[in-house]
């Protein structure tokens, strides 16, 4: 069944969108059907660049990926944290070790490529800056996976029966969808618990550091658990996990909150689809997406470009 261009939404759109709406444009129109041969230069090179990753994200999804094979492997096997960081540490390895050998070239979507490798960044210029890049990443999936097994606050989460599991994202759950007043919305989240009481937990695992976009995040998940499950806000609770530090925060979610949120949620749907065009009919304009929200650049700004996979193809 082939592909069709449809509009989306989820909370790491709306904020990419919210950041630099050309952006936008080149990762979810300019580069559509870009993995197909025949397609203009212009197209496919978007659609490679959409799918740089960088190996701060790598380690993430190795952490991410690691703690998911923990909950499906319980009871049979209790795994500890030097089994779940070596892991976690052979899946980066393997990561570079693609990009770095070019294995993206068979297939942009099934192998890594690394920013840092295309933008030939002096992090991976030789084998010193190699060696020391990659440590750095080593040590922060070790310090994730450690402040998992070591937080108090999950240690029933660790301990619980797998009966109790409500939800456990994995490859085939990654990108699961629930539909929003008419509009698909993406919002799968890590991991979720009941407890003995008939609540539902929720736990984001986070491997980086806390963002403005966080509790925006769990409302959308709070959102997901109530159009999916029936579950009223009053019987949800939602936690941001900070691995690295252990530390586990509870969000605030209310019926004003969520009414709040909502809100949020449907004027960023509306302004995405007052620029939204059927790109399977082809590249559309750019223009209309402007960049950076059309604003006169400033010292922020100028690093939202810097870190953008789409800068060879920009404009600025």
């Amino acid at each position: 069944m082939a592909l069709t261009h449809e509009f989306a939404w989820s909370a790491s759109r709306a904020a990419g969108f919210r950041e630099c709406r050309r952006a936008h444009y080149y990762k979810y129109y300019g580069g559509w059907l870009g993995w197909e041969r025949g397609q203009p230069a212009e197209r496919q090179q978007m659609y490679q660049l959409n799918k740089l990753t960088g190996m701060a994200a790598v380690a993430g999804t190795a952490v991410h990926t690691q703690l998911a094979q923990y909950f499906h492997m319980r009871p049979e096997h209790t795994a500890d944290a030097k089994e779940i960081a070596d892991r976690a540490s052979t899946m980066l390895r393997r990561c570079y070790m693609e990009s770095e050998g070019g294995e993206w070239k068979k297939s942009a979507s099934k192998y890594t490529h690394l920013a840092e490798h295309h933008f030939q960044q002096e992090c991976v210029a030789d084998r010193d800056a190699v060696a020391e890049y990659g440590r750095r990443f080593i040590e922060r999936i070790e310090q994730c996976v450690d402040g998992f097994f070591a937080s108090k606050n999950l240690a029933w989460v660790r301990d619980a029966d797998p009966s109790l599991y409500l939800f456990v994202e994995d490859e085939k759950s990654a990108f699961d969808t629930f539909d929003y007043e008419g509009t698909k919305v993406f919002g799968s989240p890590d991991f979720v618990i009941r407890d003995g009481d008939g609540h539902v937990h929720l736990y984001d695992w986070k491997t980086g550091r806390p963002s403005k976009n966080d509790a925006f995040q769990l409302h959308v998940y709070a959102l997901y658990a109530r159009i999916k499950w029936g579950v009223p806000v009053e019987e949800f609770s939602g936690y941001d996990a900070y691995l690295q530090t252990g530390d586990v925060v509870k969000c605030e979610i209310t019926k004003e909150s969520m009414g709040e949120a909502e809100e949020a949620i449907r004027e960023s749907i509306g302004a995405m689809r007052e620029l939204h065009f059927d790109a399977d009919a082809g590249m559309g304009e750019r223009e209309p997406f402007l960049l950076l929200g059309g604003e006169e650049p400033d010292a922020g700004d100028l690093r939202v470009c810097g870190r953008c996979n789409f800068r060879e193809v920009c404009e600025r």
